[in-house]
């Protein structure tokens, strides 16, 4: 299952950037993995394009947290993940995981 999460750049999580709270928090609780994208451009609820144009330079671009594993981890963490979560959009996907393991030489 994939949990993804878009939210700002500015967004916090106990007074820490929101990004950097949740890739530390699914670290810590042995997650395979996490990636934080960077948008170059996009608008949320207030309507307020963000971008990297520079003539509209924003410093405070969308970002985007991507977290593959199993449903039951997935679903585990999710009621937590969304109380985290105040200014943003928390979703979830099945995805097929395929994992390509090294031949052993």
């Amino acid at each position: 299952m994939l949990l993804r999460i878009y939210m700002a750049e500015s967004a916090r999580i106990h007074s820490v950037p929101g990004y950097k709270y949740l890739t530390d928090f699914f670290l810590k609780r042995n997650f395979p993995g996490c990636t934080v994208t960077r948008g170059m451009t996009g608008f949320g609820h207030e309507k307020l394009i963000r971008t990297v144009d520079v003539l509209h330079l924003s410093l405070d671009l969308p970002v985007v947290i991507d977290v593959v594993d199993t449903r039951e981890r997935i679903q585990e963490i999710l009621p937590e993940v969304e109380a985290m979560v105040e200014h943003g959009l928390v979703t979830v996907q099945d995805v097929q995981m395929i994992r390509k393991i090294p031949e052993k030489r």
